[in-house]
């Protein structure tokens, strides 16, 4: 099938007449374009420029600098170090008299400063004249006072240290100070100075928020191998505590070192990093329990037993403060409104009401294991349960109860007479060990508290084991009947 297309006619196009471009040249008439008057508001004398660099240092000799224009510094600043070679008498006085010269004028003198940072840099961009005269320069304000700060730590034997002091007293970053006081930015000083960040922070017993904004401002200045070295540095080198204390800095840390986070740089750490790493995190999550437990046992109405028993366990597991990874906290709503506003700053999630006994629950994350904790109630059992990713997702994201909790598969250990030696046993043959160098386990007696870190605690005595068999056969009993229960539980209402 042939397609046959109407063919377009098009008008003819217009004659192109240039007389007015022509015109506008100037080829007719001897017209033609003329410089474009200027606002009256613009002094004359500032579209006046010399290339005599004899008269504008003339000038700047007698003082008449109102004469000088921006145009004229910059051809006297770019040409000063040749003027210099052929006037050898004047290098002092003329240098000495820009300087003075700045002093009422905010452009020459933050030029000159700008590019003596430049010079100090290595750039060679000022008249050496220029470099070695600045101390004539009389400053007018805070700003001149600190920049001549920036110059004499920038001339210090060590440059860094003194600049990173800086830093630290006006709490700007090494950018930040050189910006904020209108010198360049941009030069190998800054990232030197980083390099000192952290050393200049761990000089400090006592930090405040600002400080710790500070530092980490500075490390986000860093670039990636900076950063590493000087986050190592830090855990390494710092009390663990300060984590504990300061929770914007170790949300920091977890958040771009944290093992268990995706795109973090846990990798990049050393073996020696990744422990003080733990340590941190641990002693943040062990906080955390310590807090729950203090307040339960100040703001709740427990039986003597329950509060003896709770008190072991939190003694107990501070042996264990290094290696938690993360914790959660599980209230029941009672108390929830008894203690939920003083643990504010804690994630804390609500048990659902199943019909068991009030307890408060912790989740511990120990690596390979998860650690459940029942603070009270019948059973008030520990559950050891191994670690994969639809237990985490249970355990650390999705809504539970106690009876949810006890439905799982797992190891379970109790708080009877002389738990603690038999815990510590169980944990071993899971490799949760405690903190390293302990040889006392706090919350026993002088007699039972010596530790081994290969064979643990001291073995309890014939009599005590007996003692315990009677009790720990009463709680199983107990347990059979409450996994049973919350067996028959999630049958009706878990999926």
């Amino acid at each position: 099938m042939n397609i046959q297309f109407r063919r377009i006619h098009l008008p003819p196009l217009p004659t192109v007449n240039a007389q007015a471009l022509v015109k506008l040249a100037g080829k007719e008439q001897n017209t033609g374009l003329k410089t474009p008057f200027l606002s009256v508001d613009i002094p004359k004398k500032q579209t006046v420029s010399r290339s005599n660099l004899d008269e504008i240092i003339r000038d700047i000799e007698s003082g008449q600098i109102e004469k000088i224009t921006i145009l004229e510094w910059i051809h006297c600043l770019y040409n000063k170090e040749k003027w210099d070679i052929k006037h050898p008498n004047r290098i002092k006085p003329t240098s000495e008299a820009i300087w003075k010269a700045a002093g009422n004028n905010s452009w020459l003198k933050q030029k000159l400063f700008w590019n003596l940072v430049l010079d100090l840099s290595g750039r060679n961009v000022l008249a050496s004249s220029l470099a070695k005269s600045y101390s004539i320069f009389s400053p007018q304000d805070s700003i001149d006072r600190k920049r001549l700060a920036i110059i004499k730590a920038f001339q210090a034997q060590n440059p860094k240290v003194q600049l990173i002091e800086l830093c630290w007293q006006e709490l700007l970053t090494p950018r930040e100070l050189f910006f904020q006081h209108q010198l360049p930015s941009k030069i190998p000083i800054i990232e030197k100075c980083l390099t000192v960040v952290v050393s200049q922070f761990s000089q400090i017993t006592s930090r405040n928020d600002e400080q710790i904004d500070w530092l980490l401002r500075c490390f986000e200045e860093m670039n990636q191998e900076q950063q590493v070295k000087a986050v190592e540095y830090l855990l390494i080198e710092s009390d663990p505590k300060l984590g504990a204390e300061r929770p914007e800095l170790i949300n920091w840390l977890h958040q771009h070192y944290g093992s268990s986070l995706p795109n973090s740089r846990w990798s990049e750490l050393s073996s020696e990093a990744k422990a003080a790493m733990r340590k941190w995190i641990g002693a943040v999550s062990y906080q955390d329990f310590q807090k729950l437990v203090s307040l339960i046992l100040e703001r709740l109405h427990l039986q003597d037993f329950e509060h003896n028993r709770l008190r072991s366990r939190s003694k107990f597991w501070s042996n264990y403060s290094d290696h938690f990874e993360r914790i959660r906290i599980l209230l029941p709503e009672s108390s929830v409104n008894i203690l939920g506003n003083y643990l504010s700053n804690q994630d804390i999630s609500i048990l659902l009401n199943d019909g068991s006994d009030p307890t408060e629950v912790c989740i511990f994350d120990f690596g390979d294991w998860f650690v459940i904790e029942f603070f009270r109630g019948d059973g008030s059992e520990t559950s050891i349960i191994r670690k994969d990713p639809e237990i985490e997702q249970k355990l650390f994201h999705s809504q539970l109860s106690v009876k949810r909790l006890r439905c799982l598969d797992r190891n379970i250990h109790d708080h009877e007479f002389c738990w603690q030696y038999f815990c510590e046993q169980l944990l071993r043959t899971k490799n949760i060990f405690p903190n390293e160098n302990i040889q006392y386990f706090k919350g026993l007696s002088d007699r039972h508290r010596r530790y081994n870190r290969q064979t643990g605690l001291p073995k309890p005595s014939p009599q005590n084991l007996q003692k315990r068999r009677y009790k720990v056969e009463r709680w199983q009993q107990k347990m059979v009947w409450l996994e049973r229960e919350a067996k028959e539980y999630c049958q009706r209402h878990c999926l």
